[in-house]
């Protein structure tokens, strides 16, 4: 699902990939296997902070700050959410524009705080 508004965009992925055929370390999967950080392995101009894995009781998660350039040229922002629920990885990302990071933090921030995987 992808939502989009005012030059930001909010992706939901509802358990697409397995953990049988992606491992079960989510900040693995997050960093080098999830389709939606693709541009920023590709990208010439690109970076990463605050990549970590938490352990929430059983559920594993991953988080992260990226950044690169996208297809039109423009420097986007962009956090990530990679958590396994039920044997599949489900990912929150919001993107923005990188002189946005803050605004990118914030929404980023209600929708992990709301999303419940399966729900």
């Amino acid at each position: 699902m992808r939502y989009t508004g005012g030059g930001f965009t909010m992706i939901v992925v509802p358990g697409r990939d397995s953990v049988r055929d992606n491992g079960s370390d989510p900040l693995v999967y997050q960093n080098a296997r999830e389709r939606e950080l693709e541009p920023w392995r590709a990208s010439s101009w690109s970076g990463a902070e605050r990549t970590l894995r938490v352990d929430i009781g059983s559920t594993a998660t991953a988080t992260g700050s990226y950044w690169w350039l996208d297809g039109t040229g423009r420097e986007v922002f962009v956090r990530n959410l990679a958590l396994i629920d039920g044997g599949r990885y489900h990912v929150v990302q919001v993107i923005g524009p990188y002189t946005e990071r803050d605004k990118v933090s914030e929404i980023y921030e209600e929708a992990t705080k709301a999303f419940r995987p399966g729900r």
